[in-house]
């Protein structure tokens, strides 16, 4: 993982490194970093990268490729990028990565390909992707590498390279993987802007059953800021975001004259809050790819982060797959056309099914009730508001800041608004609030309230999210909303329906027990809302 290790400062950009053996549970392998700023070539910084995949099995070595800055600063959006600013260099273990050594050929690519005018060339990623070779049409199973950045006065887009499988230091350039204006955006309410660069692209093949898509994993820097965070009220001198989104796309590659495409068919956000530098995985048992991300903490000041001792940290390691939803008629406002994050196919029997970027949190995370402190479970089903008009109800107080909540919510048609107060005290002066608007289809962490500190960026987190109507034997049915929240100290991560994910850092105001209570509500006619199932698992802990 890359950071600082000497303090909380952006800067002396090195690799750490600790292990696990199941992504639960994690032990530095030493307190030096694995791979430093040590070299002419890499002397600014050991930026992200990746591993390799070995070309054979038996092969035991491992390898790292990971971009060597030797020239600060740069930016896309203070042209010109100077020349050869980052490259690409590789490191080897021979001891399963307790120690590593830099190629001697270092660095692999100087920088950008010759002749053309960047606005960033770096993160790594490499991949052995049937679907480029067949594109390409060749017979020959190779690895491909992945470069991020874009084209000045063009767009953003990744540098697909071909790495010769007898000699992972021989990379080949084929062309840019995709061609795409700055800027774009295919939906105002359903998707960011692409931006103007991209950083840390994944490409990945994801499969529900006989059916499989291709899908783009993107942290894309622009310069169109999100409404809610663009129009939040704060008062001067609050630290503000850099301009980015965690997002994908799915789509098909198609051979042209100078390479492969990838044209753009659907996308949506991997992440609706400040998560970003996705980079995923196989993992190798259970053939699931699995994703770890970055929730930067650009909402406190850098004398605020040194008094906590870190800055940043890693979100919960989560699975991306293909999510196939069938016998959707319509959504909750929106019409399916206008949801652009969902492929919609008519099957043989003239029903609709919605193919989409399924996101979850690993199943192991499950195994972290086991040794929690305490479990409250609901007893019955809760409808709000009940016929007396109340339209809240407190349904527990946490005893520590680490928990998980998840909740199952049928809701009618005349329901407006429905979620948790977390994190607050008897009168609710002090609250962080997770909502579900089902006028406006979107799911909003509300942080104004949690803290009276006048120095945090209190902006909310926002995103776009609908429920489907499914066609049963009964008749239209609503689908459920199946809420999953953690908390873990300052971090706040919420999922939904296994398509919706936000992490984002609440600084609450203390974390005693008096600003500690869950409170349900809802808005909309008596019994619009029923929570059918609300448990709490408090003390979350992780045993080995």
């Amino acid at each position: 993982m890359t950071g600082n290790p000497e303090g909380c400062e952006w800067g002396n950009m090195s690799w750490g490194h600790v292990v696990s053996k199941d992504m639960l549970t994690w032990s530095p392998a030493s307190t030096s970093p694995a791979l430093a700023p040590d070299q002419s070539y890499d002397s600014q910084g050991v930026f992200t990268g990746c591993w390799i995949p070995p070309s054979d099995a038996g092969d035991k070595t491992l390898r790292v490729a990971y971009s060597s800055v030797r020239h600060l600063p740069f930016h896309w959006s203070t042209p010109p990028y100077p020349r050869d600013a980052a490259g690409l260099a590789i490191a080897t273990s021979r001891d399963s990565g307790v120690t590593w050594e830099k190629s001697p050929r270092n660095p692999i690519l100087t920088g950008e390909p010759a002749g053309l005018r960047v606005t960033g060339f770096r993160d790594p990623y490499v991949t052995r992707l049937p679907a480029i070779s067949e594109a390409l049409g060749s017979s020959t199973m190779t690895r491909y590498g992945l470069i991020s950045g874009g084209i000045q006065d063009a767009g953003p887009t990744t540098f697909l390279y071909a790495i010769n499988d007898d000699n992972v230091e021989e990379w080949t350039y084929l062309g840019p993987l995709i061609d795409m204006p700055a800027r774009f955006q295919p939906s105002k309410k359903w998707s960011d802007n692409y931006g103007v660069n991209w950083e840390c692209t994944n490409i990945v093949t994801l499969h529900a059953g006989s059916e499989s898509r291709h899908f783009l994993i993107i942290g894309a820097e622009g310069d169109v800021e999100k409404a809610h965070v663009k129009n939040h009220d704060q008062p001067a001198g609050v630290p503000s975001r850099t301009v980015r989104g965690q997002l994908w796309m799915s789509g098909n590659l198609t051979r042209v004259d100078d390479g492969v495409r990838f044209g753009y068919e659907h996308g949506g956000y991997l992440d609706h809050g400040p998560l970003y530098a996705a980079n995923s995985f196989v993992d190798p048992i259970s053939k699931r790819h699995i994703v770890y991300a970055w929730i930067p903490e650009e909402d406190i000041t850098l004398e605020a982060a040194k008094r906590k001792g870190w800055n940043g940290s890693l979100a919960i390691p989560r699975e991306i797959f293909l999510l196939r939803v069938p016998n959707v008629e319509r959504t909750l406002r929106s019409t399916l056309a206008e949801c652009c994050p969902f492929e919609f196919k008519t099957e043989a029997d003239g029903s609709t099914t919605i193919l989409t970027l399924g996101v979850k949190p690993i199943d192991e995370m499950a195994r972290l009730r086991e040794a929690c402190t305490g479990v409250f479970k609901l007893e019955t089903a809760m409808m709000l508001p009940d016929k007396s008009g109340l339209a809240h109800l407190t349904v527990y107080q946490t005893q520590s800041s680490s928990w998980e909540l998840e909740a199952i919510i049928s809701i009618n048609s005349e329901c407006e608004s429905l979620g948790f107060n977390i994190r607050h005290n008897q009168d609710l002066s002090i609250h962080t609030t997770i909502t579900f608007c089902t006028i406006t289809e979107r799911i909003i962490v509300d942080r104004e309230a949690s803290t009276t500190d006048t120095t945090i960026n209190k902006c909310p987190d926002v995103g776009p999210f609908t429920l489907l109507m499914q066609k049963k034997e009964n008749g239209l049915e609503m689908e459920k909303l199946h809420l999953r929240i953690f908390s873990d100290g300052d971090i706040l991560e919420v999922f939904a329906n296994d398509r919706f994910a936000l992490a984002t850092m609440v600084y609450s105001q203390s974390y005693e027990q008096e600003n500690s209570g869950i409170t349900a509500f809802a808005n909309g006619s008596a019994g619009s809302a029923v929570f059918e199932s609300v448990t709490v698992w408090d003390g979350l802990d992780a045993k080995e």
